[in-house]
């Protein structure tokens, strides 16, 4: 039997990186993935399901836990602006706290 054998996991930002590194590994565990990402294209050659979700979006977020029975959580969504902090405009340092922060609550 395989570590997550009848659980269900959903997995933001799933398109690249550390989320789809994470949802690949939950799918060879025995998990039932929910894959999501604001660029869904990034989750065609995914094998489990997949769903637009935009994590800023306390609607969306909202229709599509109420759809599922979860058992695992990765929020794995966020972003690092390009330089320091202190060259950060006004609006990559908002984007970055509602992404980072924000999109946890």
């Amino acid at each position: 039997m395989k570590r997550l054998e009848g659980k269900t996991a959903l997995v933001t930002a799933a398109g690249q990186g550390i989320g789809r590194a994470i949802a690949q590994r939950f799918l060879e565990e025995g998990a039932q993935v929910v894959a999501t990402d604001v660029n869904v294209a990034l989750l065609e050659d995914f094998s489990g399901r997949i769903e637009h979700l935009d994590v800023l979006d306390k609607s969306a977020i909202s229709n599509l836990i109420s759809s599922l029975e979860l058992d695992l959580l990765v929020n794995c969504a966020g972003v690092v602006h390009s330089g320091t902090v202190l060259e950060a405009t006004d609006e990559q340092w908002q984007f970055a706290f509602d992404l980072n922060v924000r999109s946890m609550f």
